[in-house]
């Protein structure tokens, strides 16, 4: 995406990072802890940096001084290690406050902002000329210029070549008056970066031969090194995935739970083609009022285009249908951002988190952590640890790119994680390869990471071609947070010495050759002028049954089952990953383990356009499956007693 000279959506940085220490109410451990502890980044208003991106080489110039920006300034709390504390004890097993969650209302009387800080932001951003939009308890939104806001700031804006468009960034460390500064804890809008977005949905080639489970039909083609090959799957049906992964067992359906979905744009054929899908799949259609969508009334033309919208059509669909096949009774509220922006992501948790409009938050996007502006961290953390206070638990896809030096989208010279997964106050979900068999019981997972090898001489190429792999791996901004601790080997968490945050927290199915069968209208986005900015209307739609896959699914499936599990529990889940850990190497849990297809490795082969293709699995960059807690699998894939875990476990132990 370019940024032109009219609107784009704005991230800026932190003075405040709250820090939880390892121990709960005694306060033992801190960050220096050789066990781990910190919950957030080491990074503050001192020590700040730009993104990697914004590199000398890269920057073309000053950003457009008239060029209109919004952005939001997040109010700092009056004593931010007290929110913090108290968000890791109501998600700790056995603490005394686990699952005392507070409702909206009682998280602003208890964790209030400081005195005055609404009215000393209020009034400074007014002074400076900008105009708010919105404001509430949390955060207050403005409208402003580049101009103003380098006047404020005391910053310079410039422009950068980024990932194949340009994006803003500031040049120094933003400065705030002296009598404002202590009132803010971040301000989000300076910088613009999409994450991987729809790029983390992947589409299988189409295969009439395709199969309906592993192994059904060979490939008919030569061996590859790891043995017999077989057809690509033609995609899992609901029912298949809620056989495997215990769903349809448990007898949960979602009942009475709420899960939010957070993506960009809207698809304008959503609900009828949920339903046309689900009258294939056999599950229930959408009851009035069991799904409805917060999007806005129209979209900037300066920060948005026509393949964006109708790329994160798919996104929308897939992510809504896979939270429908594993909870079909679940509501679902569907937020479409303004734009593929962090800021404006923030913008709709904002509203999630400021009136609890969801138990769980579908996140199917990502980008690479090193690639992040680290002024993003303390927004989010505090939108993390209110909704952990609150009960509602935040789930991120962690990428399709492994470790994201492979393949040619947000490709980077180091190995990284995804943010926001890496955030240790969010669930970050990787991928698997799923085998099940004939009647949808499951046989076997492996870590994705897909190679393709073509044919060459009667056999196949030694030379293979990256085809996507799930993101995990060491996090450079986070240390490790106390539930890893004793769970995550040292040699992954400590590969230089240090405590590092490792993903992924759990996994599910995302390869697209074993994806899952996703219905959607297909069609081209064209933009149509209504009042100050466009829609985009659907032109040219045709029906398709999809393979699709990637950690776009992974995430909607598992926010399903966690909605089946707060339906059996008959209470929220909240900041989950300490109670997930507490159940590794435990029936809820399946130990994703390399080489399950008769000691080997799962591979795929099949005829496409361009002949014969070998797909090799569990080869992703550097990431390894192995016995236990892995960089690709995390702690597993979850089970039917993960589902009914909650309910006979009610103080978590």
């Amino acid at each position: 995406m370019v940024v032109g000279a009219a609107v784009v959506a704005l991230a800026v940085v932190v003075t405040v990072v709250a820090v939880a220490s390892h121990g709960g109410k005694n306060g033992k451990g801190g960050s220096s802890d050789s066990a781990g502890g910190t919950m957030a980044a080491p990074a503050n208003g001192k020590s700040w940096n730009p993104p990697s991106w914004a590199t000398p080489a890269d920057d073309i110039g000053p950003a457009n001084p008239k060029t209109v920006v919004t952005g939001q300034v997040w109010f700092a709390k009056a004593k931010p290690q007290n929110l913090a504390q108290y968000a890791q004890e109501v998600g700790t097993p056995g603490d005394p406050n686990y699952h005392k969650f507070l409702s909206p209302h009682a998280f602003s009387t208890t964790f209030s902002t400081g005195q005055g800080a609404g009215q000393a932001v209020s009034q400074w951003v007014q002074q400076d000329g900008m105009k708010i939009i919105s404001q509430d308890s949390e955060s207050v939104v403005v409208s402003t210029t580049i101009a103003k806001v380098e006047d404020a700031l005391k910053v310079q804006i410039h422009r950068y070549k980024h990932d194949g468009r340009v994006d803003i960034a500031p040049t120094s460390q933003p400065q705030y008056p002296q009598n404002v500064g202590d009132y803010v804890s971040a301000v989000t809008g300076l910088t613009t970066s999409s994450p991987v977005g729809r790029g983390s949905m992947f589409v299988a080639d189409s295969n009439p031969n395709c199969s309906s489970f592993y192994g059904q039909r060979p490939s008919g083609l030569p061996d590859g090194p790891d043995g017999p090959s077989a057809q690509p799957l033609c995609g899992y049906t609901a029912k298949q995935l809620r056989t495997a992964y215990g769903a349809t067992a448990s007898g949960m359906t979602g009942q009475g739970v709420i899960v939010a979905v957070v993506d960009a744009y809207a698809s304008p054929t959503i609900v009828q083609d949920v339903n046309r899908w689900s009258q294939e799949m056999g599950l229930p259609q959408l009851k009035p009022g069991q799904f409805r969508q917060s999007i806005p009334t129209s979209y900037d033309p300066a920060k948005t285009t026509a393949s964006d919208a109708a790329g994160w059509w798919g996104e929308e669909t897939l992510d809504v249908e896979a939270v429908h096949a594993m909870a079909p009774d679940a509501k679902i509220v569907y937020f479409g951002a303004q734009s593929e922006t962090n800021a404006d992501f923030f913008q709709a948790f904002q509203q999630i988190i400021s009136n609890h409009l969801a138990d769980v938050v579908s996140n199917s996007w990502s980008g690479p952590e090193l690639g992040t502006d680290q002024s993003s961290i303390a927004a989010a953390q505090q939108i993390f640890q209110q909704g952990a206070v609150e009960g509602i638990n935040f789930n991120f896809s962690t990428g399709d790119s492994g470790d994201f030096t492979a393949g040619d989208r947000q490709k980077m010279p180091n190995p990284s994680v995804g943010y926001p997964a890496s955030d240790p106050w969010a669930t970050g979900v990787g991928g698997t390869t799923l085998g099940t068999d004939a009647a949808g019981d499951y046989k076997f997972e492996t870590g994705w990471g897909a190679m393709d090898y073509p044919s060459t001489g009667g056999g196949w190429s030694s030379q293979g071609t990256f085809d996507g792999a799930g993101g995990g791996g060491i996090s450079q901004m986070f240390q490790q947070p106390p539930y890893q601790v004793g769970v995550v080997p040292d040699a992954l968490a400590k590969p230089d010495s240090q405590n590092h945050r490792v993903l992924p927290d759990v996994s599910m199915d995302a390869d697209s050759w074993t994806g899952m069968d996703v219905g959607e209208t297909v069609g081209n986005a064209v933009p149509r002028q209504t009042g100050g900015g466009v829609v985009y209307d659907l032109s040219g739609g045709s029906w398709k049954d999809l393979t699709v896959g990637g950690t776009s699914l992974a995430c909607p499936l598992f926010s399903g089952v966690e909605a089946l599990a707060i339906q059996s529990s008959g209470s929220a889940l909240g900041f989950a990953n300490p109670v997930l850990y507490k159940q590794f190497n435990s029936p809820s849990f399946h130990d994703v383990r390399p080489n399950p297809v008769g000691g080997h490795e799962p591979s795929f082969a099949y005829t496409g356009d361009q002949g014969p293709v070998l797909v090799r699995e569990d080869q992703n960059t550097s990431l390894k499956t192995t016995d236990g807690y892995d960089d690709i699998t995390g702690i597993g894939s979850p089970s039917e007693q993960f589902i009914t875990w909650f309910k006979d476990h009610p103080t978590g132990q």
